[in-house]
């Protein structure tokens, strides 16, 4: 690890704190009636993947946390589920992540193809959690929180709890980029220690952990195929909620 990218680290170690202060981007997703969205209708399914990559070794400008939310709609007569999915991935329009850079910068929210793609050319290797069957609500709202993304209302910033984004509240990172949606937790809750992997299986835990997801210990591993993720180098992982958390704590520990 070279001096910037411990700076780096060091930097985002620090923030926790100063995320309860950081003004958060306007989304409406937060806001928005999700009464009458938690069980799904008879002839539709929702469900989520979480995905993360990181470099190895780990380094913070190149990691990626993204998120793909799948509608399924049965036919009558039809042999197969109509798919309907869409990708929270938000990066520069560069693609160039440069966390100690404190002004916002264009964003964009790449579809899951285009976003495989940036990960590869980074070298970065990729992992997923999912897919899992999960509620209405949490589809609706991130949908919502696609088109405020894509609306260019804001725009990008690595470590998003300080400088001009956490002044203005009009940046985010690819964790909040998803996550802001949440009406339930500030962003303290999601510390900027976690980046890659960690803040990826967070998301997990958090969805598992308030009934987001139906059947959680289940994985619907036929949705892989009809979103074309079988063609590219994908490392399947398995939230186990309490062992997971355990792992994590003593990985910390002994990287003190």
């Amino acid at each position: 690890m070279n001096r910037r990218e411990w700076l780096t680290s060091l930097t985002a170690l620090g923030l926790g704190s100063c995320a309860r202060f950081a003004v958060r981007p306007p989304t409406p997703a937060a806001t928005m009636d999700t009464r009458g969205m938690w069980e799904p209708r008879p002839d539709e399914k929702f469900y989520i993947l979480v995905f993360g990559s990181q470099s190895k070794p780990k380094v913070a400008r190149r990691t990626h946390t993204w998120v793909v939310l799948v509608r399924a709609q049965q036919h009558g007569g039809v042999p197969g589920p109509e798919i309907e999915y869409h990708t929270i991935s938000w990066l520069p329009i560069t693609t160039e992540v440069h966390p100690l850079k404190f002004q916002v910068e264009k964003g964009v929210n790449w579809s899951l193809a285009e976003t495989l793609q940036i990960v590869l050319k980074n070298q970065e290797q990729i992992s997923e959690w999912g897919p899992y069957e999960c509620r209405p609500r949490l589809y609706y709202r991130t949908l919502v929180q696609k088109a405020f993304l894509d609306s260019g209302v804001i725009g990008y910033q690595a470590i998003d709890d300080i400088g001009e984004s956490a002044r203005n509240g009009n940046g985010c990172d690819c964790i909040h980029a998803f996550t802001d949606q949440d009406p339930l937790f500030s962003r303290s809750r999601y510390p900027l220690r976690r980046f890659g992997d960690s803040a990826s299986q967070f998301i997990v835990k958090q969805v598992w952990e308030r009934d987001l997801l139906i059947l959680p210990e289940q994985t619907h591993d036929w949705l892989q195929e009809p979103l074309g993720l079988n063609q590219y180098p994908i490392t399947r992982r398995y939230y186990r909620g309490k062992v997971d958390e355990e792992l994590a704590r003593r990985t910390r520990e002994s990287s003190l």
